[in-house]
């Protein structure tokens, strides 16, 4: 019986009641003992093989004993044979089945625990009567039946046919302005408002039913009159309903579907009417609530769970008790029923068989059929189909499709189309408004490229999106649509030639609240849109009521984008717009007047003025209305009156922020938006013209709360309402918040919303106007001269320059240089500087023009070059501007003055509007709000306990307090004054101030960001003064440039430290100087020998796996006997990347964990076995992991590498060691990792050899000591090179980057990283006139690198020739885009004759490495400037290649569908770059290329075919022989290649050609196992780890083996074999895109029969195992047999699972499967070779050899006697025909036995006896037991013989064991392998008597013997 286990259920009578109470489930396990033949439970089992196993005694004798041992085996197979009974009854039930028992903690107070007797209670039959039960049983929850599919299968009956025609000329009608449609409605079914809820429980929709009175009369519409606010300055809506339903005594039903943002936005409404309307006339209503009341006390909210809850969706009046009610529906969509539908055909090809479908969705929105399909039958290429909606009584549908048929199957040429306009949500679905006669045809031409319009017309846009806002309270109501009347219609008329003109409206599109369209028939030429009625072809409308006549386009541009009202509307013209693409973004100036430009920016050529520091800037220029048309401000009407036009002239741009604003608070609930801002003069409504005239029309958020609103955009009023006339020069704080966010940006006080002004994005095109509504100028250059501002009386300050800009003093424009795109502020001076140079286009003037009633009569106005001056109206007035100032401090934060006194460094601000400034991204000063000229200091004194602290000082201060947020008044009425400061000679008194702490303040380098905004019109003021330190600068610059690669790519390099530069020094002047170091005691080392566990995740004896301490493989390179860490997996893990991650890992587990919280670096050395098949080591394949003690992860997250981790680029070498470096800040981290380091996992994709050592945790370097802030030269470091007289490594040499707010140093190695876009700066760390050696390593495989010298932002074109300093080569030598890593000038430095050279070696003589020299280009000797300022800016152009991909289709086939690739990349640049593989889609259709480019060079990448519309399937994939770098993987299903750069960037070669068929094709997956002779899986080193296997095939029809025909695989050209070699997962391999059937020759289509066979192969020949038939693989012989099983596929049109494939055997037919090899090791045989000698040598030492000994050898069976095992002789074993039980052999005279009988031997034990001795010695003592295994190994008397001589495998499976037995002549006695003195014996025998005398005693005196 085979020993198994079984799992069955047992059931005891004794227990059903208490089972029937227990919960949970559980099991029983029983086992089928081969030795007793019974069913034993595990327990029992257990203990029987204890008792077998232990010694025990019987004091009943035999007879008891017999009677015992009778009794159990009766009693045990009477328990086997329910179990066998139950086993037999339930063939089909799973292995374990569970029984019901208490829960833990049962409060029965019974015991749980079943007694052991239990468990072999047999399980009743199904003829057993349950037993009886107390009380009813659970029943089971019903199984839910299964919904239908939402995909109907269409019917194939035809309804009414269609009939096809040419499209014709369309002869216009007069189109009926449209309404909104019912909405879709179910019958009998309670809508209960089950609509998308906020987390309020507010629905973001709510649709409201009014059933009309009956004494309504005369009406022809109803519209919804309601309020959503108590605000009363806010006027009620309109909103139209439509019909939708009757009652049931036949009045109207009306529904409207109301928008939680437009119509309820804070959750209900404070007025709702119900009106009736005659055309344009009032003539009925219902009032639920006054919407016109003052005030509104009114409220009622949509949310169902909240108190005040209207009460339903459904009104109505004449309802019997409550008015409110839940709608049903008792009718659906019908509206449209019996109308016409058109179907055209734009395409050049026949559609055939064409069909409409029709469907409603059920309750759960699944689309169902409704009728039969519509046939269209064939339409030809220009011809329409017309045919009619259903219209029978329960035909209520609102979507359709269209299908087209080949004659076997519909395929789908259209999406699901709702024609009611409804929200859809399901996939493949899309809406349009259907409108007869002018939105009813399905115009087709492809899925992607079809449309809903009138057939044969040209469907052209209008965009109201300027055009609709109202001027109300300004002028009359002139816009289009009229926003006054909401209806939102606007007219046309077209008139053409020989077509009769049509008037009518335009269509409302879905996608666009702010888009409407027309359908224009042929022949006509000229279209005028109006919001009024247009009814002659002449007639046009003032005052912007319409456009002029305009010609329609033929060409793309279908949208026409309408203008703003200003200044058509004051003009009275016609309004003016463009045309242009639907859909662009709304840019006048792009699309209108190319040739005008909005703002007028001079050209001038840009020349660095000396003694001038230039501070980059960015300046933001907002749109006024007239601007956004396209048009300059120099052009506008210059009639200064004071009116809302020329006081608020930002309506559109006011108005987009607005929106943004309330988005964010819809959005975001619980947050709001507590000081808004705009753009404009808003007049408080104490003077007029007062803005509340027109604030109705903008409807600006905030407006409703009055005061705030006005005290942040007006200058005289406080949150408090109050004036007193003296607030006009006071800041109003708290308008942003505290801190910038992650981008940088500042944010709106209380939000995460970004302050809209100077949000890009927003004034660019994200915004509710989709228009460019303001331009960015980035990178301009402002100007700053020095001046001694702030001097006291008592010359305090004396001596102290300040780097200064006042424009009270100076005009500034915006200009661009005429040699480059560089922007700059600038003027005409013809000065040194521009300081102190006026322009009368920047003098201020007040609301009237008057430049005689300002403040200061010159302001800032950087956009006015070229306006008229003393124009308000035509100036500037709206802009902003950010500057962003790098600084560092002295250890103090002050300088001192001419008298030795501590002056704090200081920057101040003087000006108005806004101004915000941060350090870093921390709010330091905070001048906000409209204003007239306000001050605010910052002072940077670090003394007195103010290290790392600023304070900010503010002249004046009005109240915005509010809540949390804002400030109180702070004048010399509330405060003292805290400070006052002289400036130019006046002294400013400041009443506010604070202290603000910022982080390494006083050590590291910072930026100071200014933003300033004009918005309040009138009057511009700057004045802006710093004294930061300056200092003699080298900086290094990185950029990469970007613009071939593709956009997918470009992020890749973003933020990666990959660029490494080495820079030395060699000072030429002045002595030594020792350079400040770091502070290196936060380092810590990994000890391995301090560690608890080093090993691999998988334990292997085998090899297959190592992770251990071993030698260094490079011996010389660390110190003598060191151990480095070995891994090793034998495997790749690559397909699918990492899936294998957690078997390969080592694992290094520290006995204390390693704190890395203030560690900023991980570093370590790698080394790669150079014998190593994997090739060179990639970051993206390496992968290391920190654990913490809970095992929370940080980096190598998922199957990542350790790529883009890495501080510096790394170039992984085989057979050398390397230091990686990552940067801890960059490795990810899984939530919750604690920082403490307890494990370190590494490992890698690739079967390599690698050595890890010197794992190392560093903190950033910083310096001990600030260096810098200094021109005295000799305190310089030099790096060690005065002494030497050469270029050193510039160790510790101090920079700060832009990347990074601490001062950073360079390495001991010379060596600082950059990335992209990052500049350093090394303030005073090079004396002037030494030598700089700085060089990028670089990698020329990825980029083309040049570098560039440049002087104060300029590039070194030329040099100054000889001087007093240095020695000039070529004073024409250019210094600008030079190939290379190292700059070069080639100049020298002189030694002068005052040069201070005392312990230096410089003998003048320049360097042989290539070197500047760190003095100006300009002026070397620095007679006009005391400061050094040097760039050198690398530009790295990365490499690009492409790939491209061809669809073939198979021979003697075409393809016509569309075919999808997916691209993977990964180890972008070769680098490993990417943060996770980037994937593209490439789309082919029919037989063409599908092509990628701009991808860097060294790029990985994988394609693969995942989708076709055709169902054409893959049937090869190859790579075509001029494509080194890619090969076909995954069984032939996939390319893997490296990217290389492309001859032609645009075309690259040929990648891969991937080849499908319309045959059926089937996969065939293979395996293979290993069984020993007894079906057990044999070990790894007993398998080899490579073997081949062929494909073959016949036809079905064949039963000959001759007729098996190998397959090449996987291309024609192929091998007829297949290599596999065992992986990971052992030996899976899949034969793909195999041909189901025979083709060209067989019609029938037979299919064919598949098998795999196994072989060998031997010069390139395969020789085939039959399978049954043996082979020999590494001297082992294998049974090779086959199983076959076949592959269930799902039916992709019915959705079923079918399995279509036949099995055989080993071999498939008809379909996909797998096919499973197994090698079964066959039955060893053995031979016992015999050699019988003497123990001693003759007298000459040789052997001797004994003849005539008889040896015997029999075969042992282990036997159980009385329950214990032993050993006998199997007396009928054969071991040939004619020896049974025994077999004999004798030796002859060289002491072997010839021949020898004791051969083919099978595996088992044996017995040697010596049966006959050579004359003179003694028989062996006792005969050997022999024991031969089934997996090939011999033990001699339980001895394993490891010994290679004499235990030897042969051919075929064979082993022979070289037996020596020795013997010694009498009275000595011959053993095995060895002798022994008779002594022993003679010893032994006795005491062997005397012992067997004792047993036999006892045993007689207590009745038995002991066991």
């Amino acid at each position: 019986m085979r020993n198994e286990k079984i799992r069955c259920v047992i059931f005891l009578k004794t227990t059903w009641q208490r089972l029937r109470k227990r919960k949970k489930l559980a099991s029983f396990t029983v086992y089928r003992d081969p030795l007793w033949n019974n069913v034993l439970s595990l327990n029992q089992r257990e203990r029987r093989v204890s008792r077998l196993n232990r010694t025990g005694k019987n004091t009943t004798g035999w007879a008891r004993r017999l009677t015992a041992l009778l009794v159990t085996a009766c009693l045990v197979m009477a328990m086997a044979l329910p179990v066998y009974a139950e086993v037999d009854l339930l063939p089909d039930a799973p292995d374990e089945v569970e029984l019901l028992e208490d829960e833990q903690g049962t409060a029965s107070g019974e015991d749980t625990t079943p007694p052991e007797q239990n468990a072999a209670t047999p399980v009743p039959d199904a003829a057993t009567p349950e037993p009886e039960q107390s009380a009813e049983p659970e029943q089971p929850a019903p199984t839910e039946t299964p919904e239908p599919t939402a995909e109907p299968t269409p019917t194939p009956e035809p309804a009414a046919a269609a009939t096809a025609t040419p499209t014709p000329t369309v002869t216009p009608t007069a189109t009926p302005e449209p309404t909104e449609q019912p909405q879709k409605m179910y019958a009998a079914k309670s809508l209960d408002n089950v609509q998308a809820v906020s987390e309020t429980g507010v629905p973001a929709t709510y649709t409201l039913y009014f059933a009309v009175p009956s004494g309504w009369r005369d009406f022809t519409s109803v519209k919804i009159y309601a309020v959503a606010t108590n605000d009363t300055n806010k006027k009620p809506y309109t909103f139209d309903m439509q019909e939708a339903d009757k009652t049931k005594d036949g009045r109207k039903i009306y529904s409207a579907v109301l928008n939680k943002d437009k119509h309820y936005p804070h959750g209900g409404l404070n007025g709702l009417e119900f009106h009736g309307y005659n055309g344009n006339t009032l003539v009925n209503e219902v009032v639920i609530a006054d919407a016109d009341a003052n005030p509104r006390t009114w409220w009622k909210t949509f949310d169902p769970n909240d108190d005040t809850y209207i009460g339903g969706n459904y009104y109505d009046p004449e309802a019997e008790g409550e008015k409110w009610s839940t709608y049903t529906v008792t009718v659906g969509h019908k509206y449209f029923a019996g109308k016409t539908m058109a179907f055209e055909n734009k395409t050049s090809e026949t559609l055939t068989d064409v069909k409409a479908w029709f469907y409603e969705p059920n309750e759960k929105g699944d689309l169902i059929p409704v009728g039969n399909p519509i046939p269209l039958n064939d339409i030809a290429p220009n011809f329409t189909a017309t045919f009619n909606i259903p219209d029978t009584p329960d035909a209520f549908c609102s979507f359709v499709r269209f299908t087209e048929s080949d004659g076997d199957k519909d395929t789908e040429i259209s999406e699901y189309y709702n024609f009611y306009n409804e929200e859809v949500t399901g996939e493949n679905q899309k809406r349009f408004q259907y409108s007869e006669g002018q939105c009813y045809c399905y115009m087709y031409n492809g899925i992607e490229d079809a449309t809903w319009g009138r057939p044969g017309a040209t469907r052209i846009y209008y965009d109201a999106t300027f055009s609709k806002m109202a001027l109300n309270g300004d002028t009359d109501d002139f816009s289009i649509p009229k926003a006054n009347n909401n209806k939102e219609t606007i007219y046309y008329r077209i008139k053409g030639d020989g077509v009769e003109s049509e008037s009518g409206t335009l269509v409302k599109d879905g996608t666009n609240e702010n888009l409407y369209y027309i359908d224009i028939p042929q022949g006509y030429r000229s279209i005028i849109f109006s919001g009024d009625a247009i009814n002659g072809d002449k007639e046009t409308k003032g005052n912007g009521v319409s456009t002029e006549w305009l010609p329609i386009p033929t060409d793309d541009k279908n949208c026409f984008y309408a203008d703003t009202n200003d200044d058509a509307v004051y003009k009275g013209t016609t309004r003016g717009g463009y045309w242009a693409p639907k859909g662009t973004l709304r840019d006048a100036e792009t699309w209108k007047n190319p040739d005008t430009k909005v703002v007028d920016i001079a050209a001038a050529e840009f020349t660095e003025k000396p003694n001038t520091k230039y501070v980059t800037s960015t300046l933001y220029d907002y749109y006024t209305d007239y601007e956004l048309n396209g048009k300059n401000r120099d052009s506008y009407d210059n009639d200064n009156a004071v009116n809302q036009r020329h006081w608020v002239p930002f309506r559109q741009f006011d108005q987009a922020i607005s929106d943004y604003y309330q988005s964010y608070v819809n959005n975001n609930t619980g947050k709001s938006i507590i000081y808004p801002i705009y753009t404009g003069h808003f007049q408080p409504s104490d003077w007029a013209p007062k803005f509340a005239d027109i604030a109705s029309t903008l409807n600006l958020y905030g407006w409703s709360s009055y005061n705030i609103f006005i005290a942040a955009n007006n200058s005289n009023y406080d949150i408090g309402g109050n004036a007193n006339g003296k607030k006009n020069a006071y800041a109003f704080q708290g308008i942003v918040a505290g801190q910038r966010d992650s981008d940088g940006d500042i944010v709106m006080n209380g939000t995460t919303l970004k302050e809209p002004h100077f949000n890009e994005k927003f004034l660019t095109g994200q915004n509710s106007k989709n228009a460019k509504l303001g331009k960015v100028y980035h990178n301009v250059e402002f100007p700053f001269t020095q001046k001694e501002v702030f001097v006291e009386s008592d010359q305090k300050g004396k001596g102290v320059k300040y780097w200064w800009f006042d424009s009270k003093e100076t005009s500034l424009y915006l200009r661009k240089d005429t040699n480059s795109d560089q922007l700059y502020l600038g003027n005409d001076s013809t000065g040194e500087t521009t300081a102190e140079y006026l322009s009368e286009a920047s003098h201020n003037v007040d609301s009237a023009s008057d430049p005689n009633k300002v403040s200061t009569q010159y302001g800032f106005f950087p956009f006015n070059e070229t306006t008229t001056s003393n124009s308000a109206v035509r100036y500037n007035y709206g802009y902003g501007a950010k500057l962003e100032i790098p600084f560092t401090l002295t250890s103090t934060g002050t300088v001192k003055d001419d008298y030795n006194n501590e002056i704090p460094i200081r920057f101040y601000f003087s000006g108005d509007d806004d101004v915000w400034v941060f350090i870093d991204d921390q709010l330091v000063l905070d001048i906000g709000g409209a204003h007239a000229r306000v001050s605010g200091v910052l002072e940077f004194d670090q003394r007195d306990n103010k290290k790392n602290t600023v304070t900010s000082y503010v002249s004046r201060v009005k109240n915005s307090k509010t809540d949390n947020y804002g400030a109180e008044d702070c004048d010399e009425n509330k405060h003292e004054t805290e400070t006052s400061i002289t400036y130019l000679g006046t002294t400013e008194k400041y009443y506010k101030n604070a202290s603000v702490s910022i982080p390494n303040l006083s050590t590291g380098k910072h930026t100071l960001t200014m933003y300033y905004m004009e918005r309040g019109m009138w009057e511009s003021n700057m004045a802006v003064a710093f004294n930061f330190p300056d200092n003699n600068e080298l900086q290094v610059q990185k950029e990469v440039e970007l613009s071939k690669v593709d956009p997918d790519f470009k992020n890749c390099f973003k933020d990666q430290k990959i660029f490494n530069f080495t820079i030395q020094n060699q000072a030429t002047h002045y002595g030594e100087k020792v350079a400040a170091g770091s502070d290196t005691s936060g380092t810590k080392e990994v000890n391995f020998a301090d560690c608890d566990e080093i090993k691999p995740a998988t334990d292997s004896t085998e090899g297959e796996y190592i992770f251990k301490l071993d030698t260094n493989p490079e011996q010389g390179s660390g110190p003598e006997g060191e151990k480095v860490l070995h891994w090793y997996a034998r495997y790749t893990d690559t397909e699918p990347v990492s899936a294998a991650r957690k078997k390969r890992y080592g694992i290094l587990t520290l006995k204390n964990p390693i704190d890395i919280k203030d560690e900023r670096f991980l570093t370590f050395q790698v080394y790669v076995d150079p014998g190593d098949s994997g090739g060179d080591l990639s970051l993206n394949n390496l992968y290391l992991e920190l654990l913490d003690e809970n095992d929370v992860q940080k980096g190598s997250l998922g199957t990542s590498g350790i790529n883009g981790a890495t501080y510096g680029s790394v170039e992984v070498k085989t057979g050398a060691w390397v230091t990686v470096k990552l940067d801890l800040n960059k490795m990810k981290a899984q939530d919750g990792f604690n920082g403490k380091v307890k494990t370190i996992r590494v490992g890698d994709n690739y079967s390599r050899h690698i050595y890890f050592r010197n794992f190392t945790f560093i903190p950033k370097a910083v310096p001990k000591t600030m260096t810098g802030f200094t021109t005295d030269q000799k305190e310089i470091p030099d790096y060690g090179s005065a002494k030497t007289g050469q270029l050193q490594n510039a160790i510790n040499a101090q920079y700060t980057s832009t990347k990074d707010n601490d001062t950073q140093l360079v390495d001991d190695d010379g060596r600082f990283v950059l990335e992209d876009g990052e500049t350093v700066t090394f303030s005073d760390q090079f004396r002037r006139g030494s030598y700089i050696s700085l060089k990028e390593e670089l990698n020329r495989n990825l980029y083309d690198t040049t570098w560039t010298v440049c002087e104060n932002g300029q590039a070194v074109t030329s040099m100054k020739g000889d001087s007093e300093s240095v020695t000039v080569t070529d004073t024409n030598k250019s210094l600008d885009k030079q190939e290379g890593s190292s700059p070069n000038d080639g100049r020298t430095e002189k030694i002068r004759p005052n040069d201070d050279q005392t312990g230096n070696s410089y003998t003048g003589n320049k360097p042989s490495a290539d070197t500047i020299v760190f003095r100006s280009y300009k002026d070397p000797d620095e007679n006009s400037s005391t400061l050094t300022k040097l760039k050198v800016k690398y530009v790295n152009t990365v490499k690009t290649g492409g790939l491209k991909i061809q669809k073939k289709a198979a021979e003697g086939e075409t393809l016509t569908g569309t075919y999808t690739f997916k691209v993977t990349f990964n180890d972008v640049g070769g680098e490993g770059l990417e943060e996770k593989p980037i994937e593209r889609t490439v789309t082919i259709k029919g037989e063409s290329t599908g092509t990628i480019t701009g991808i860097p060079v060294g790029t990985r990448y994988i394609i693969e075919e995942v989708g076709s519309n055709d169902g054409a399937k893959l049937q090869s994939v190859t790579v075509p022989d001029s494509c080194k770098s890619a090969h076909v993987i995954k069984n032939n299903t996939m390319v893997e290649g490296v990217i290389e750069k492309s001859k032609d960037p645009n075309n690259p070669e040929l990648t891969a050609i991937f080849t499908n068929t319309q045959r059926t094709l089937i996969n065939i997956e293979f395996d293979k196992l290993w069984k020993d002779a007894n079906g057990k899986d044999l070990t790894t080193e007993n398998r080899p780890g490579t073997i081949y296997i062929q494909l073959q095939r016949r036809l079905a029809t064949s039963q000959n083996d001759a007729d098996w025909k190998p397959v090449n695989y996987p291309r024609a050209d192929s091998p007829n074999y297949v290599t596999i070699n065992r992986g990971t997962y052992g030996w899976l391999y899949t034969f793909s895109g195999l041909d189901q059937y025979q083709i060209n020759t067989d019609k029938s289509q037979t299919d064919y029969v598949y098998r795999i066979v196994e072989g060998t192969v031997e010069n390139d020949q395969f020789e085939q195992v039959a399978p049954g038939e043996t082979i020999t693989i590494k001297g082992n012989t294998y049974v090779v047999t086959a199983e076959a099983t076949a592959k269930s596929e799902k039916d992709s049109e019915t959705g079923a699972t079918t399995t279509p494939a036949k099995v055989n055997g080993g071999t498939i037919t008809g379909g996909s499967g797998k096919i499973v090899l197994t090698n079964k090791l066959q039955n060893p045989k053995f031979v016992l070779d015999i050699i019988k000698k003497d123990a001693e040598k003759d007298e000459n030492s040789n052997d001797v050899l004994l003849s005539g000994v008889e040896f015997k050898l029999e075969k042992l069976v282990e036997t159980t006697t009385e329950g214990e095992s032993q050993w006998v002789v199997d007396k009928n074993y054969p071991f040939d025909s004619t020896n049974i039980g025994s077999i004999t052999g004798t030796t002859d005279d060289n002491g072997k036995i010839t021949p020898n009988p004791f051969t083919n031997l099978k595996p088992g034990t044996y017995r040697l006896t010596e049966t006959k001795a050579h004359p003179g010695y003694n028989l062996l003592a006792q005969p050997i037991k022999i024991k031969f295994t089934q997996g090939g190994e011999c033990y001699i008397d339980e001895q394993l013989i490891k010994d290679g001589d004499k235990f030897k495998p042969g051919t075929n499976n064979t082993y022979t064991m070289n037996l020596t037995v020795l013997n010694r002549k009498t009275p000595e006695l011959p053993h095995t392998g060895a002798d022994a003195p008779s002594l022993w014996l003679l010893i032994g025998m006795p005491l062997a008597v005397a012992g067997l005398l004792i047993f036999t005693f006892r045993y007689n005196r207590k009745g038995g013997r002991r066991h």
